[in-house]
């Protein structure tokens, strides 16, 4: 040890520099390197840049962007003065966007088959209606059609009927003569009835 470092201790003068221990480091979006003492970037934490060689210039006033898209501004001193992540808060914000308007199309997408199934019960139950109302429109017309032509046949034998009244007689008919035939009367089904003639029918309804 010289003289000029036995001086330097006996004064209590510490010859070693003190190591400055930088707890924070990071880049600048074009690629400068900041340090600081602080844990962390924050308001009030003091800020330098970070040489090649290692050494540590405060930080100019100004508006910075660090390579995760987080903005920060410093005063004249190097100290900051304000933190934002711009970015990450548009990527959060967009994230939630997201699955709103993927909560809100499955949403739509569950109503939409809900009404789909609705709409298929609702077709086939009008269908099954609309066919039951042509089963019965169509046993009406049938029904109406019979009543027609029977009420045509009663018009027919009432005509021959009247015909046959003012036709005068050659001789004059004797009761006896019906009475006197004693033949049975053969019942007829009524597909039978339905081919007889109209006086063939007059005469099977006047036996009775």
């Amino acid at each position: 040890m010289d003289l000029k470092e036995r001086i330097k201790v006996a004064l209590g003068i510490d010859t070693e520099e003190q190591e400055v221990k930088l707890a924070y480091e990071a880049k600048l979006a074009d690629g400068t390197i900041i340090v600081s003492e602080a844990d962390e970037l924050a308001e009030g934490v003091v800020l330098n840049i970070l040489s090649e060689d290692g050494v540590q210039t405060p930080m100019p006033q100004g508006t910075y962007s660090l390579e995760d898209g987080t903005e920060f501004t410093t005063d004249e001193s190097g100290v900051v003065t304000e933190v934002s992540a711009k970015e990450e808060e548009e990527v959060e914000q967009k994230e939630e966007e997201e699955v709103e308007m993927t909560s809100d199309e499955t949403m739509l997408e569950e109503v939409g088959n809900v009404v789909r199934e609705l709409l298929e019960n609702v077709t086939s139950e009008l269908n099954t209606i609309k066919s039951e109302l042509d089963e019965l429109r169509n046993e009406n017309l049938a029904k109406d059609e019979n009543i027609v032509d029977l009420q045509n046949e009663n018009l027919e034998l009432s005509k021959q009927v009247e015909d046959l009244g003012s036709e005068p007689s050659a001789e004059p008919v004797k009761a006896r003569k019906f009475a006197a035939n004693t033949t049975p009367r053969v019942e007829l089904s009524k597909a039978d009835y339905a081919k007889l003639s109209a006086q063939e029918k007059y005469m099977y309804n006047l036996n009775k």
